[in-house]
């Protein structure tokens, strides 16, 4: 009897050892942009995570989801990244009830932080309690070779499905595009410029 509990125990033991898994790297989208004259940056978009729900001062309950974003210059000039998501909300579905809002978190992300719940953003609850009727802004110099990565986390009201977002450049000017289940929308949301 002991013979077969130690030859099944081996047997677990190196099936589990034996396996290999992938980490999972919750990229959604890469581009890459250049101008006219050579310089050059990608933008990475993730996938979301979240799904918990959060109460605006007003009581009414939204669902929310969090993503990152990786801007890589890989110009040989610094370039200026804004960004800025006004305090009102986004009717992009039919119904006049369901909105969303967008902020961007001032907390620092990594790559360190990917998987990690909520992709580590740990003070979303106190950021949103005081930021909630404020505009959300973002401003950095990302220097020759550098990436930067940040947040943002949107707020869904009365409406369901999967979202999907990403930071889209058309000439020097920023867009968020967010598609969340059949409906989606273009938001303009700054610019990045190269300081030539």
């Amino acid at each position: 009897m002991r013979l077969l509990t130690t030859i099944i125990l081996i047997s677990i033991c190196l099936t589990a050892f034996g396996q290999t898994t992938t980490a999972r790297n919750w990229i959604d989208t890469e581009v890459t942009y250049s101008d006219s004259i050579g310089n050059a940056l990608s933008i990475t978009n993730s996938l979301p995570k979240g799904g918990a729900t959060y109460t605006d001062p007003a009581r009414n309950t939204y669902s929310y989801v969090v993503f990152w974003y990786r801007v890589t210059n890989e110009s040989e000039v610094p370039l200026e990244l804004e960004l800025k998501f006004p305090a009102k909300p986004f009717e992009i579905f039919p119904s006049d009830d369901s909105h969303i809002r967008i902020f961007s978190p001032p907390e620092t992300m990594t790559s360190e932080k990917i998987a990690l719940h909520d992709y580590g953003l740990s003070d979303l609850k106190g950021f949103l309690d005081a930021e909630f009727n404020e505009p959300s802004m973002l401003e950095k110099t990302i220097n020759p070779k550098e990436e930067y990565f940040f947040y943002t986390s949107i707020l869904i009201h009365q409406a369901r499905g999967t979202a999907r977002t990403s930071l889209v450049m058309k000439g020097q000017d920023l867009f968020y595009q967010i598609k969340i289940g059949s409906d989606s929308a273009l938001i303009p949301c700054g610019w990045i410029t190269f300081k030539n």
